[in-house]
C-alpha cells in the first residue's frame, strides 16, 4: 500500500493548490478536478461544489451495506506559499521521507483518503462513509463552512462522528484551541517634530496598550492550565504607524490576536478587549480610537468517552490521546454537533521549505481508519 499511497500523493502534490491568501495563488480548482478524477476511476460518484468562483471542494459519499453509523473524513486541499523551495509541486522522496509542497499539511492525508476511497469502492463499508475534501483552511475555511452548512443540511441525518486527518504525529487529537483576532485604529493629528503641541500623537497610546495585553497575558499564564493544551495567550501581531522621523504621526494601528482554551467564555474575552481599549482611550488624549474583533474561531474539545475516540483507540493501541497546538477545520464539525477528532500522519515543515511526510506513517493511518471504518458496525470495546 506504500507505493500507492506515494502514488496518489505525487498526484495532488504536483497540483497547484497555494491558497489565494499566500502569494496570490490559483486556489484549489485544479487539485479537486484531480481528486474527482482518482474517485471517479475507482467507480465512485463524487461532486464538486463551488464555495466561491475558483473555490472548490469535493464530496464523495460511500454507501454502507447496512445501518451502521455513517462516518465523515476530512482534509483540505489547500496550502501555503512555496517562496524558498526548489521544486515544490514535484515529489521526492529520501528513505521514508515524501518531501513536496503540502505533503505533511496535509495532502499526505489527502492520499490516505483516496486510498481509502479505493478500497471502499472495491469493498464496500458497514455504514456510510463521507469523504470530503475542502479548501481554504489556510486562509478563513470558507470550504468546510460550505460543508457544515449547505452540504451538511442536505443529508437526511449528520455523520455520527468526524475524523480530520490533520497531521497528528499519530496521535489522537480530542482539543485544540481556538482564536480571535483583533484590531485597534487610533487616528491624531500630524504636526511638525518640533511643534508637538500643535498635533495629536497617535502613536503614543500604543505603549499603554501593549502593557495592558502584556498584564492580560501574565494573567493568563499564572491561570490554571488546560491538561492537554496548557495556558491560553495573547500577542501583539502588527504595529503599524507614522509616515517620518520630524512629524507627530496621526495614525497608528495594532492587531493582536488571543488563543482561546476550551471552557472560556465570550464574556472572558469581551472583558479583556475592553480593558485593552480602554487603556489606549486613556492614554491617548485628544486621540480617536476605533477597535473591533476582526475575526475568530472556536476551540474544539472531544470527551475521551466520546465513540469515535474509543474507536480510534482501540486500533491504534500505541496512540495517546492529545492537545494540538493548532487550530484546525475539526472544530466547525463539533460546533454543528459533530464529535471530532484528529488523526493523522508522522511529519514535519508545516509551511516550511522543508515539508516532507513519513511514507509508512501515511500506511498506518490508512490501515487504523480502515479498520475505524470496517468496526463500525460493532460496538467499541
Amino acid at each position: 500500500m506504500e507505493k500507492r499511497l506515494e502514488e496518489l500523493l505525487a498526484g495532488v502534490v504536483a497540483c497547484n493548490s497555494v491558497n489565494p491568501a499566500w502569494e496570490g495563488g490559483p486556489g484549489e480548482a485544479d487539485v479537486c478536478r484531480h481528486i474527482s478524477d482518482v474517485l471517479s476511476m475507482a467507480g465512485l460518484n463524487p461532486q464538486i461544489h463551488e464555495v466561491k468562483p475558483g473555490r472548490t471542494n469535493v464530496v464523495c459519499t460511500v454507501s454502507g451495506t447496512g445501518e451502521a453509523p455513517s462516518l465523515l473524513l476530512n482534509a483540505h486541499v489547500d496550502v501555503v506559499g512555496v517562496e524558498g523551495m526548489y521544486d515544490p509541486f514535484t515529489l521526492r522522496r529520501e528513505g521514508d521521507r515524501l518531501y513536496g509542497r503540502g505533503a505533511y499539511d496535509m495532502k499526505g492525508s489527502v492520499a490516505v483518503m483516496l486510498g481509502l476511497g479505493e478500497a471502499l469502492a472495491a469493498e464496500p463499508p458497514p455504514g456510510d462513509v463521507h469523504l470530503t475534501f475542502v479548501c481554504d483552511e489556510e486562509d478563513l475555511s470558507i470550504g468546510m463552512e460550505h460543508l457544515m452548512g449547505d452540504w451538511l443540511s442536505s443529508l437526511d441525518e449528520p455523520p455520527s462522528a468526524a475524523i480530520i486527518l490533520e497531521p497528528t504525529e499519530e496521535q489522537i487529537g480530542i482539543c485544540h484551541k481556538g482564536f480571535a483576532w483583533y484590531e485597534i485604529e487610533i487616528e491624531g493629528k500630524a504636526a511638525h517634530g518640533s511643534r508637538p503641541e500643535e498635533g495629536v500623537d497617535a502613536i503614543t497610546p500604543l505603549g499603554a496598550l501593549i502593557s495592558e495585553i502584556t498584564s492580560i497575558g501574565e494573567e493568563l499564564s499564572a491561570a490554571e492550565p488546560n491538561p492537554l493544551l496548557g495556558h491560553s495567550s495573547l500577542h501583539v501581531g502588527m504595529v503599524k504607524g507614522g509616515t517620518n522621523l520630524p512629524v507627530i504621526a496621526a495614525e497608528s494601528r495594532i492587531d493582536w490576536e488571543r488563543r482561546i482554551l476550551p471552557g472560556e467564555t465570550d464574556e472572558q474575552l469581551d472583558a479583556e478587549f475592553e480593558r485593552i481599549v480602554s487603556s489606549a482611550r486613556s492614554a491617548g488624549g485628544e486621540a480617536i480610537v476605533e477597535a473591533k474583533k476582526q475575526f475568530s474561531r472556536p476551540p474544539m474539545e472531544t470527551p475521551e468517552s466520546a465513540d469515535i475516540v474509543r474507536r480510534i483507540k482501540q486500533v491504534t493501541q500505541d496512540s495517546e490521546l492529545a492537545g494540538m497546538s493548532y487550530w484546525a477545520d475539526s472544530a466547525l464539525a463539533a460546533e454543528a454537533g459533530i464529535p471530532a477528532v484528529l488523526f493523522g500522519p508522522i511529519g514535519h515543515g508545516a509551511h516550511a521549505i522543508d515539508e516532507w511526510v513519513s511514507v509508512s506513517s501515511l500506511e498506518r493511518v490508512y490501515k487504523a481508519i480502515l479498520a475505524v471504518i470496517f468496526g463500525m458496525g460493532s460496538a467499541p470495546n
